[in-house]
């Protein structure tokens, strides 16, 4: 007859009370504190990306390289325009001078003084709109460069190398999410 099976083995433990750790898990969703979705704000072509997607950025760090060149040109115009006001106004006022002690000898009518008057006065406005013009193209000339506008981690990029963007449509280009409250 086959033998017996040996008896199991058995093991005692005194039951003691002690406190244990109550930790309960469960799932859970982070939501953004602050969403800032970054948009182009000139018209032109994506030279670049210039940050890791999925990263944290600081913010005003540069995300996005748009095109200069024909902004650059625009600046360049905007210059010459305000050049050639300033060179007129000096014109007319140096005209507004020498009318001036003509007028008072009678050698000139008040008529043609005041025409001079008046060419400078227009001379000068037409400086500060081409100053204007010259302030507004640097502004945009600086939106070419696409910066961050909050600290936060960066998504995915919505735009590649050589997409088109545009201002008048607001073209999104990523989003910027705020995780940590501060």
């Amino acid at each position: 007859a086959p033998a017996a099976p040996p008896p199991p083995e058995v093991r005692v433990i005194t039951v003691a009370a002690q406190p244990i750790v109550n930790m309960i898990e469960v799932p859970g969703r982070l939501q953004a504190v602050r969403t800032a979705e970054v948009r182009a704000r000139v018209d032109g072509i994506v030279e670049r990306r210039l940050y890791t997607e999925g990263t944290d950025v600081r913010a005003g760090q540069a995300l996005f390289a748009i095109d200069p060149r024909p902004l650059r040109a625009q600046l360049s115009a905007a210059q010459a325009a305000l050049a050639r006001a300033e060179a007129t106004a000096a014109n007319a006022a140096q005209d507004v001078a020498r009318y001036k002690g003509l007028v008072a000898q009678q050698a000139l009518s008040q008529q043609e003084y005041d025409a001079a008057v008046a060419r400078l006065r227009t001379a000068e406005a037409d400086v500060a709109q081409n100053r204007a013009q010259g302030a507004a193209a640097r502004r945009i000339l600086g939106d070419t460069t696409v910066t961050a506008p909050i600290a936060g981690r960066a998504g995915r990029a919505e735009v590649t190398e050589g997409a088109l963007v545009s201002a008048s449509s607001a073209t999104l280009l990523t989003k910027i999410e705020k995780i940590d409250p501060e």
